[in-house]
């Protein structure tokens, strides 16, 4: 899972000083240091964006490694409060500014909060987790290279169409629904409609609100007042069924790792948590 240095990578030279990564002094003299970048692969292999899109069959997204200026945005009380400091972090960190960081797919995002991490602070991430069957808080070192990618891996029974979307055909009620692949701006406008419901103290519906994003159509019915009321209805095996499908079909970074708990001994896999530890190392 590790970045790839740009000069490693054929015909990718480093830039050079006309190029807005170079550092320049007073009178345009050029420093000689310039700003190194990385290569970070992207899960998704640039497959599912359109034809317009920056991304489009790229394989990799080059990104510059974290400057001072980053560490005024990782520091920003005003981004933290709202929960944009991350998030402005990697669009500063994307070379290719036509790149829009919300229309990246949500396993690509990740990886590139993977490779940001690396380049920054190293790949050995020190965080507290609490072990799934003892429940011992303890101390983990988590090696990020150690990740892997996930891609897309498309089931028997789903049709993948040209517009990159996918018929799925429900194994209860029988409908067929099409599933559509999220963006960092369906991510957000999830974590926000949740936010807004515990900040008022109503039930949240992560569930419902997940598949509200997920299906574009029920039986060819793009209506979102029908999809929505269908959502509600849906036998929970479906629901189930349409997660375990997408997890099959979204590229991602598997965020799992190899875990040992010091207090019983159990063994397994554990999620690396993206907890305030993952871009500021105490």
């Amino acid at each position: 899972m590790s970045p790839r240095r740009n000069q490693d990578r054929t015909n990718a030279p480093l830039p050079d000083t006309s190029s807005p990564l170079s550092i320049t002094g007073p009178q345009d003299e050029t420093f000689s240091f310039v700003v190194p970048t990385e290569f970070v692969d992207l899960p998704s292999q640039g497959k599912f964006y359109g034809e317009g899109h920056p991304l489009h069959g790229k394989t990799s997204i080059e990104i510059k490694h974290m400057t001072a200026k980053e560490e005024d945005i990782l520091t920003s009380e005003s981004l933290l409060r709202k929960g944009l400091a991350i998030e402005r972090l990697l669009q500063s960190l994307i070379v290719d500014k036509s790149i829009n960081l919300a229309d990246l797919l949500v396993g690509d995002k990740n990886a590139l909060i993977v490779g940001a991490r690396i380049t920054g602070y190293g790949p050995l991430y020190a965080t507290k987790v609490s072990c799934p069957a003892c429940k011992e808080a303890q101390e983990v070192d988590f090696d990020l290279n150690n990740l892997t990618v996930r891609n897309s891996s498309v089931p028997a029974g789903v049709e993948q169409t040209s517009e990159n979307t996918f018929f799925v055909m429900l194994p209860q009620s029988k409908a067929q629904v099409e599933l559509t692949l999220m963006t960092g701006r369906e991510e957000r406008s999830f974590v926000e409609t949740n936010a807004r419901k515990r900040k008022k103290n109503l039930q949240e519906s992560t569930a419902t609100d997940l598949l509200k994003l997920l299906i574009l159509s029920v039986n060819g019915n793009e209506d979102p007042q029908t999809i929505n009321q269908f959502i509600g209805v849906m036998p929970i095996s479906d629901s189930r069924h349409v997660r375990d499908i997408y997890e099959q079909i979204s590229p991602d970074v598997d965020l799992n790792h190899d875990f040992r708990c010091s207090n019983c001994d159990h063994e397994g896999r554990i999620g690396v948590p993206l907890n305030v530890d993952f871009f500021w190392p105490r």
